[in-house]
């Protein structure tokens, strides 16, 4: 009867301690405004959360009060994401989050978080580099950032924590009480001592499980924002709950740990371990010759290994080193405690046939382990191999495609492909998605620029201007007097490029200052997407300021020399089976000359293009421009050429009624249709939906008559 009174007396201990625990952890941590705004703080500290703020002010700000802003989204980033870091940002927040407490604990309905007086701090911050888009900025701009349901299981949790939270105090006074009367009254204390050393560590174990479980709920409701990803979402949520709830995790893993050293302190009591033979045969191991000469070699190359982490990364290894030691010291001394007595017993040595099987078992377990990743690394490294034609069911996902030549289908292009908003750094952007989305969601006509910049002691590329044999006056004369004016206030004068800095490959629009990847970042994008897709054939069309024979360099250095494509200068093109069949599925095209690799040819041999500037005169006009009638392929440039690029005008031109009537304009003028049709902002067109149709219709023929 004493036992299970002892046993009833543990569990009862175990639950009030997990209870006073948490109601604790919502007391001092979040029933009060005032530490729920330093929490909500604390998570402005997160990268991801950062990213979504700011996110949500470009969709507030780009997306809801002036569309035609949109190219400037990553201006706009550059100037909320200096903002969140400063402590006038933290006072707005903090307001905020003070608001929404008192509605998440009331319970009445669900609590929006939203940004008042976000326009005082970030107006000045925009303005600073972009006067124009500061004055469109609203002045109620009350971006919301989150929103938490109260019908979510966190959500709830938190308030019946929070309604309970004074009893915290007598919870834990009452577990400790009941704890101690159930070693009382048991005989055998040692036992109890651990069996309520195992409870405490179970708690803390089904806490954690518990917290783990509300987490993944909370990221379940974590919804995709503006150009972010849902993974980005995610990772922004965990940070927001990790900020929020990540002491009482920590809390209830000190209790776990608290469970297991009570209850290994009495195990290690109860069976009489001789402390001192036992640390004496520890030094043995470690620093004595009294073993096999395998077991030795397996010592010193752990000894290496150890000792090279410590060098490389000491902070960590020492910290967890000093974590060890002290739990080691914490049994030692519970055992101590509980122990009236020591015997001494020798621990036995492995016998050497034991030894000499755990040598065998790590060196097959490290021959296995290489072999695998050699595979690993052979099986996803390379080039797709060539195929038998037969093989080939699609190609650029159609069927019927497969045996047209390339001056027989339309692709899909984008202008500037490169310039993407939701990449960092990049200011008045022609497209929202990077290249790889672009690829995937099916564009294969890029237009790349590359061009020679010098990155300076503060992060800012700035272009080479004399190495492309250019000058400012002339840039200014191409894209116009604002742009420079941004480019200077961003990174100073035009043309001042650091002395002694190392001059690489950047893919930009005529100014790496407002915007600049390297090129062979973005090859390499190219590369992986050939790699996993085997039947998309793309085409590459550069406007390139570096010599022909740097540009060929880099695209060796990528890898691509697998797959590039030399198009005949006479006689058809091949069909898209034949491309895939041999696996050279990329075609590299020059607006200049080419260069002297037989695959980086001259584009104008085989395309004739439209005239840029032809849609601002009309939405049909198709006026010919560079390149011949023989040219065996069509270039429709269709966007509209102002700066900064205007998204509403260019959503206007690309819907599939103003698409479809310029293609059909081109084969009434041109007697022929384009195969290659480039916009800005792809996503919000139907340039995609036009060209599957116009393939799939095989519309490409000439008209007769």
């Amino acid at each position: 009867m004493t036992g299970r009174r002892s046993l009833a007396l543990i569990v009862l201990g175990v639950v009030l301690a997990l209870a006073g625990l948490a109601c604790a952890y919502v007391q001092r941590e979040l029933a009060e405004p005032e530490a729920f705004a330093d929490r909500a703080v604390e998570a402005l500290r997160s990268e991801q959360v950062r990213a979504v703020i700011a996110e949500q002010v470009a969709v507030a700000l780009l997306e809801r009060g002036s569309p035609d802003l949109v190219s400037s989204r990553p201006l706009l980033l550059t100037a909320v994401e200096a903002v969140l870091e400063t402590d006038e940002f933290a006072r707005v927040l903090r307001r905020s989050a003070v608001t929404a407490h008192g509605v998440l604990l009331r319970g009445d309905r669900d609590v929006i978080v939203e940004l008042e007086d976000a326009r005082e701090v970030l107006g000045p911050a925009v303005e600073s580099v972009s006067p124009e888009l500061a004055s469109r900025i609203p002045s109620d701009l009350s971006p919301r950032i989150a929103e938490i349901r109260r019908s979510d299981a966190a959500t709830s949790a938190v308030r019946v924590a929070s309604d309970a939270r004074a009893a915290s105090l007598p919870l834990l006074l009452g577990s400790l009480a009941a704890l101690a009367l159930a070693v009382a009254l048991t005989p055998d204390r040692r036992r109890a001592i651990t069996a309520a050393g195992l409870g405490l560590m179970g708690a803390g174990g089904a806490g954690l499980v518990t917290m783990a479980a509300l987490r993944a709920q909370v990221l379940s409701h974590a919804q995709q924002v503006g150009v972010l990803s849902d993974d980005d979402a995610h990772a922004a949520a965990g940070a927001t709950w990790d900020a929020l709830a990540g002491g009482l995790e920590q809390w209830l893993l000190v209790l776990a740990i608290g469970g297991l050293a009570i209850s290994g302190g009495a195990l290690l009591a109860e069976g009489r371990v001789d402390r001192g033979a036992a640390l004496r045969h520890g030094a043995e191991i470690v620093a004595g010759g009294n073993l096999s000469p395998p077991v030795r070699v397996l010592r010193g190359l752990a000894l290496a290994l150890l000792g090279a982490l410590i060098l490389l990364r000491a902070e960590p290894v020492l910290a967890t080193a000093v974590i060890v030691t002290g739990g080691a010291l914490v049994l030692l001394g519970l055992a101590e405690l509980l122990s009236a007595a020591a015997r001494p017993a020798r621990a036995a040595r492995p016998r050497a046939g034991r030894r000499r099987r755990l040598v065998v078992g790590v060196g097959a377990a490290i021959v296995v382990g290489a072999a695998g990743v050699t595979i690993a690394l052979r099986a996803t490294g390379g080039p797709a191999a060539a195929r038998a034609e037969g093989e080939i069911t699609t190609c650029n996902g159609m069927r019927v495609l497969c045996d047209r030549r390339l001056d027989e289908v339309i692709l899909a292009g984008t202008h500037n492909s490169m310039s993407a908003a939701d990449r960092p750094g990049w200011f008045f952007a022609n497209q929202v998605r990077p290249l790889p989305r672009q690829l995937r969601d099916g564009i294969r006509l890029l237009m790349l620029d590359p061009h020679y910049g010098v990155v300076n002691s503060h992060g800012r590329v700035r272009t080479d201007l004399e190495a492309e044999g250019t000058t400012r006056n002339r840039v200014a004369g191409e894209l116009g007097a604002e742009s420079v004016q941004v480019a200077e206030r961003l990174a100073g004068r035009l043309g001042l490029v650091p002395a002694g800095g190392e001059r690489k490959i950047f893919l930009c629009h005529t100014l790496c200052e407002l915007g600049a990847e390297r090129m062979s970042s973005t090859l390499k994008d190219i590369r992986g997407f050939l790699e996993r897709e085997s039947s998309e054939v793309l085409i590459v069309m550069l406007e390139s300021s570096v010599e022909p024979d740097e540009v060929e360099q880099e695209v060796r250095d990528a890898g691509l020399e697998p797959y590039l494509a030399t198009l005949p200068r006479s006689g058809p093109l091949p069909t898209l089976r034949e491309m895939i069949a041999t696996g050279r599925r990329l075609v590299i095209l020059d607006e200049r000359d080419g260069g002297g690799a037989p695959w980086y040819q001259p584009a104008f041999l085989f395309i004739q293009d439209t005239r840029i500037s032809s849609l601002l005169r009309s939405r049909t006009a198709c006026d010919p421009n560079r390149g011949t009638p023989d040219s065996p392929l069509l270039l429709m440039n269709h966007w509209i050429d102002r700066f900064p690029p205007p998204l509403s005008e260019n959503r206007e031109v690309s819907d599939r009624a103003t698409l479809s009537a310029r293609v059909r304009s081109c084969r009434r003028s041109l007697n022929r249709t384009p195969n290659l049709i480039a916009v800005d902002f792809y996503e919000r067109g139907d340039i995609i939906a036009v060209v599957r149709e116009l393939n799939r219709r095989g519309d490409v023929a000439a008209p007769s008559g």
